[in-house]
Order: structure tokens, then sequence, then C-alpha cells
């Protein structure tokens, strides 16, 4: 009682309970066992990766078709072996490869151009590009070529990375190639008539040819870097490095004359080294990567970042009777490919170098 005389209750009004952390964790675990927005964001994620993957297959047939064919879906043609019959049963001479191994192509038995073992003449051979990560690795179905422009100096390793960037043009010079092959064709000094009778491998074999056939012509002598076996006697399938040279209009000379113009070499010191510097001023003494490099690009390269010693004070002066005379007596007193080998100490390199450049090149991996 109180002193207004009024009676007061002892007990308080109940409250209302809270009830707002019980609903937080009702919509927490309505939310866990009912995923319904989260399965509806991800079903909309898929059907756009999978409107772009139909995009993408829509725009590859668009490109090639089903002209996609690989060497292990065509066994019957043989072990490491393409065809572009698969691809285009007329042959295909319209049409222009672009690999970095050549083995594949020149096994394959119905080539419309090119020497029989040998590669057809619409193939673009390509600087093997080697990926960094897959070093030490091989896969046999999509193995690199032999990258013949290689040296083997004591290089470190950063260097050779460095020179490998400062050196990675290959898809400035295919993209030159395939831009001089179709101006050639569409040429507008060509007539209708005659554009019907051009092909392809036509125009990359009149490209390689007037390579080194001009300006002036190159008369090549190779030293220490053809098999010994294969310099005595003529061959149907050629040496490659002979037949890059010879494609590219060069002359291929057995011995130094004074008609020479480069010597092609391992690594200086030859005989036939010796012999070119004090026979033939203005001779040059090239690595194997110059013409390599303007096989690879069929343009003809500067010699200077692949010359060995040092650089002739004068291009060779003589005049083309002269060359022609000394090269004509060349070959009629020897009518062997490559002539004798250099001296004995290089005979063993020879062999070493023979075998590993006819294992990769000839016969694939």
């Amino acid at each position: 009682v109180n002193t207004t005389g009024s009676l007061l209750p002892l007990i308080a009004p109940p409250t209302k309970p809270d009830t707002t952390n019980e609903t937080s964790l009702e919509e927490e675990e309505a939310k866990l066992h009912d995923p319904t927005d989260e399965r509806d964001h991800l079903r909309r994620q898929l059907e756009e990766a999978e409107k772009l993957e139909i995009a993408a297959v829509e725009l590859r047939r668009k490109l090639f078709g089903s002209r996609i064919v690989s060497r292990t879906d065509v066994g019957d043609l043989g072990t490491d072996v393409k065809s572009l019959k698969r691809v285009f049963p007329c042959g295909g001479v319209m049409a222009a490869i672009v690999d970095d191994r050549e083995d594949v192509w020149a096994n394959a038995k119905n080539n419309d151009t090119g020497r029989p073992g040998e590669p057809p003449d619409n193939l673009l051979l390509v600087q093997p590009y080697h990926w960094k990560p897959f070093s030490g690795y091989r896969d046999v179905n999509n193995a690199s070529g032999q990258d013949l422009s290689k040296s083997d100096d004591d290089k470190s390793s950063s260097e050779k990375e460095h020179a490998d960037k400062e050196q990675d043009v290959q898809l400035l010079w295919t993209a030159d190639i395939l831009k001089r092959l179709h101006e050639r064709y569409y040429s507008p000094s060509i007539s209708l008539e005659d554009r019907d009778k051009l092909s392809v491998p036509s125009l990359l074999r009149s490209m390689r040819k007037e390579t080194l056939l001009r300006f002036p012509q190159a008369n090549i002598v190779f030293s220490g870097v053809i098999p010994i076996d294969k310099q005595k006697e003529e061959r149907k399938v050629r040496v490659p490095l002979v037949r890059y040279a010879e494609e590219l209009g060069a002359r291929v000379l057995p011995d130094v004359t004074k008609g020479v113009t480069h010597v092609v070499a391992r690594r200086d010191g030859s005989d036939k080294i010796h012999r070119a510097r004090k026979e033939v001023p203005g001779c040059y003494i090239v690595q194997p990567s110059w013409l390599m490099e303007c096989y690879w690009s069929i343009t003809r390269r500067d010699v200077a970042p692949y010359h060995m010693g040092p650089m002739p004070k004068r291009p060779t002066q003589l005049s083309q009777r002269q060359n022609q005379l000394h090269i004509s007596n060349v070959d009629s007193q020897n009518k062997l490919l490559l002539g004798d080998s250099d001296e004995d100490k290089e005979s063993d390199d020879d062999d070493d170098f023979a075998a590993d450049l006819e294992s990769e090149m000839m016969k694939g991996p």
C-alpha cells in the first residue's frame, strides 16, 4: 500500500519475448537448406558458358570445317605421316602448309610436288618452337622439329634465353611470306589465263629460287656439317642442308674455288675455311643458322650476325664469266655432290653431327 492508498501490483506485467535473434537464425537456416538462389546463379553461369562454347564451335566449323586431321587419325597411311589428300582429295595445290617438321610430310607417298622422299613444295618449314615449361618432355604426337640453327657454343642459359627472345620472329617471317605469295598470285600483271596455271607449290618454288640466285648467286661449300657417308654418292633424297641451299637458288660446290661466296661450317678452323680465307678474298664464313634463317624467312639474311672470324674487307670481285668458268671446271672434274671431307680431325665430329641430324630431320621422333 502506498501513501495514496492505491494498491500497486507486486509483480510486473509480462513483456513480449524478443524474437529478433530467433528470426535471423531461422532465415540463415532457410538459406542453408534452400540454395535456390545459388543454384539459379550457377545455372545462369552455365548457360552463358554453353552459349560461348556453341559460338566457338560454330566459328571453328566456319574456319576449318572438319578439315583438322592428326597423324594418329590416319594410321592406314603409315607411322608419322601427314597428307593433304585427307583434307583436299584433289591434292591441295592451292594450300600452303606451315609446319616445323618436314619428315611427316616427306614420308607421304602421294605428294603432288617435290621429289620422292622429300617434302612437298608447298610446305613452309618454320623454326621449331620449344615451349619452356614443356622442356625435358617429349610428346610423340606433337614433338617439335630439330632446330638446325642452334650452335654448340658455351653460352650461358640466360644468354641463350635472351637470344631466343630476340630471334623469336618466325610469325613475322611467315606472315610476310604469305603476303608475298598472295600478291604474286593476284598480281595485276598476270592474266586470268596465266593465273589459272599457277599453284602454291610453283609460286613458293620460284620465291625460294630467287633468294640466293641473284645479287650475286651464292656458291656454297659445306665444311663439317655434311655426313661423311653422304658426300661420296649422289642421293635421290638430298641431305637437308644441301636441299635448302639448292632450293634457295644457291650452287653447292664440292670444294673451295675462286667462285665460292660462302663457306657454311659448324665451327671455325677447318682446312676449307683456311683455304677460303687465303685464296678467296671476300668469301664469307658463316654458321648453318644463316642458311636456315634464309630458308625459314625466304629472304637473303645479312651474314654479319652469323659470321665466324673477321668479316671480309670487300666482297668477291670476280666477274660472272670468271665465276662460271671456275665452277664449270670443278663440275667437269668432279661430279660428286660434296667431294672429299675436310681434315681427318673433323671426321668424328661430322659423323656425330650426321647421326643427330639424320635421326631428327629424316626419321622424326
